[in-house]
């Protein structure tokens, strides 16, 4: 269940505002955009928003992903999206989108109403050239993850995926999700990756925690590997 916030929580909104792209918004259009808006706290693994209802989500704190369906049930990740990042922008411009959003860990979101910003949008050219310049930069992040796992090797799109998802804690870098989960997201098959993050553990990359989840030991030696200048581990598709 959501935990749904108000009040005092807005001051929250308004810094993880400012710490946005919408920060290039009038201010104006900051005010009448945040006075409409509600705080909600997403648990991990839960959707985030409506399905086929456009939603509109300012990331407070926590991790995110956008992910796209196949026929077979099989989905991708298309974009990660953390504190400081919007979710929803292609919903909210074109009222509806193919998508889904994830809270990866615990969320906290502020939703704001995607009928304002299209209302201002339209009306507003500041507005929508700073909309378009966000559009652009989304689209480029989607274009660079989804060329990743068409042209990357298994390694190449699991090594990527696992500094994506990683989380700072007292251990250093950790990744809770299993091999299902990263399956889904590089857009392979659980046994694909098991083979994959057992080559990265033989090499002392990874480490796997008591309380389950992965320790990111080596993380320039996977970062390597993501981009390509490290082929030593080759686990094949």
């Amino acid at each position: 269940m959501h935990a749904v916030h108000s009040g005092g929580a807005l001051g929250g909104s308004l810094e993880a505002w400012r710490h946005s792209h919408l920060a290039e918004l009038p201010a104006d259009v900051r005010d009448a955009m945040l006075a409409e808006a509600f705080v909600v706290t997403v648990p991990a693994g839960n959707v985030i928003g409506e399905n086929n209802r456009p939603t509109l989500a300012l990331i407070h704190s926590g991790l995110t992903r956008v992910v796209l369906s196949g026929p077979d049930g099989r989905t991708a990740t298309v974009r990660y999206a953390g504190a400081g990042q919007i979710l929803g922008l292609t919903s909210a411009i074109a009222n509806g989108s193919p998508w889904l959003g994830y809270a990866i860990t615990e969320c906290r979101i502020t939703f704001l109403n995607p009928e304002t910003l299209r209302r201002f949008g339209q009306t507003d050219a500041r507005v929508a050239w700073s909309l378009a310049r966000q559009m652009a930069r989304v689209c480029y992040e989607v274009i660079d993850t989804l060329g990743a796992n068409v042209f990357g090797t298994i390694d190449q799109r699991v090594s990527r995926h696992l500094l994506e998802l990683a989380v700072r804690q007292p251990e250093g870098l950790v990744v809770m999700a299993d091999q299902h989960e990263l399956a889904q997201s590089v857009g392979s098959v659980r046994e694909v990756v098991a083979r994959s993050l057992r080559s990265l553990r033989e090499r002392g990359v990874l480490r796997r925690l008591p309380k389950g989840g992965l320790l990111i030991v080596r993380p320039e030696v996977l970062e390597g590997v993501a981009a390509g200048l490290d082929t030593s581990t080759t686990s094949g598709e």
